[in-house]
């Protein structure tokens, strides 16, 4: 909590000049080996996410909400909570440099902090946000991670968003350590305009889990359906 509390002045400088805020549903069978998995039976998660830009720089931030009705692998427990805060500190806006249109657009400085009720990983490092065509969001961050559950590791981050047509998007995450790998994609509907919502968006769609332990066998390759509503 002190961590957070030396941020405090820094986040009260206007948290203003873009945010958006999502809750999604998503259901799929985690039958399987690894610690994301259940023990028996499918999986339902809710997801918050909210990201939001600042004077100098940006913070994501989400909580996970997990039901197994057999109870999860790694606790046996039916529930679980899992949440990730992200700020970044842009080195070009503290040092009145300007935004590039070449490959990498802006610099940071990185921090991530991981939670659940047994698992803490600190992370710090540094990011940067790219200019790849066709994506109008792509976010690669490299950082040290320290963790209380496995190794201590590297590891490497992207995030991307990208707009097929006016009403197909794509985008997800990818995290890759020296121990395991994670990816997360999803393809989305907007299917707001046929049922009349007014504000915000409601997408449907799928989701891509895939989850590889690097030293071993143990995968994890996940369909999952889902519902987002964003606003």
């Amino acid at each position: 909590m002190r961590r957070y509390l030396l941020l405090a002045p820094l986040i009260a400088l206007q948290l203003s000049a873009f945010s958006t805020t999502n809750i999604q549903y998503l259901y799929g069978n985690f039958e399987g080996p690894t610690f994301l998995d259940t023990q028996s039976g499918p999986k339902h998660t809710i997801t918050m996410e909210h990201y939001r830009t600042w004077d100098y720089g940006d913070i994501f931030t989400f909580f996970d909400y997990v039901y197994a009705k057999d109870g999860l692998r790694f606790t046996g427990k039916k529930h679980d909570l899992y949440g990730e805060f992200s700020p970044r500190i842009s080195l070009n806006k503290l040092t009145s440099l300007p935004t590039s249109s070449g490959l990498i657009k802006e610099y940071y400085l990185a921090y991530q902090y991981n939670r659940s009720e047994t698992y803490i990983a600190n992370l710090y490092g540094i990011g940067s946000d790219l200019n790849i065509p066709g994506f109008q969001v792509f976010g690669l961050n490299f950082y040290r991670k320290i963790q209380n559950i496995g190794k201590d590791t590297y590891q490497l981050s992207g995030n991307y968003y990208a707009s097929i047509t006016e009403q197909w998007h794509f985008e997800g995450f990818t995290d890759w350590t020296t121990e395991d790998f994670l990816s997360q994609n999803q393809l989305l509907f907007n299917i707001g305009s046929y049922i009349q919502i007014h504000e915000g968006k409601l997408d449907i769609g799928t989701e891509w889990h895939y989850y590889h332990e690097n030293n071993g066998h143990t995968d994890n390759n996940v369909f999952q359906a889902m519902i987002k509503y964003t606003w």
